[in-house]
């Protein structure tokens, strides 16, 4: 290969792994059942993709073992990077309930690449449950 086809070469291979590291991750619904088991609970970022170092919101969906939507949660996030050894560097929040058991999680920022989780604790009834979500960037 000639010197300059080369160089090409190179700024198109480096180019390309810049845009994956940046462009973030594309991400489906996000499904789990709880623990102890009687929730089926789903996140969905309203960003898509999700991208590193920028403010997100989340929608949390909460529906029992009959589908029934769960309107009277209360939830708690954290979260952060267990390979890292490291937590969130913000403190998510649900700030709202649209209804049909749906809560909206507002500021959600992921500052690297890598595997993240996020761990809901769920009251509901007087039960506590817990939901773990793992995410890559």
């Amino acid at each position: 290969m000639k010197q300059p086809e080369r160089s090409l070469a190179i700024v198109i291979v480096l180019g390309f792994t810049f845009a994956m590291a940046t462009s973030g991750a594309a991400t489906s619904p996000l499904t789990t059942v709880s623990q102890p088991a009687g929730l089926h609970v789903t996140m969905q970022s309203e960003l898509e993709p999700v991208t590193i170092n920028q403010m997100h919101t989340w929608i949390i969906s909460v529906h029992d073992t009959q589908g029934e939507a769960i309107n009277d949660a209360v939830i708690q996030v954290d979260g952060g990077m267990p390979l890292h050894n490291h937590g969130l560097a913000t403190s998510p929040q649900v700030t709202g309930q649209p209804g049909e058991g749906r809560y909206r999680l507002q500021g959600v920022r992921f500052h690297m690449n890598g595997e993240w989780e996020l761990r809901l604790q769920i009251e509901h009834a007087g039960v506590p449950y817990q939901a773990t979500f793992t995410l890559t960037l």
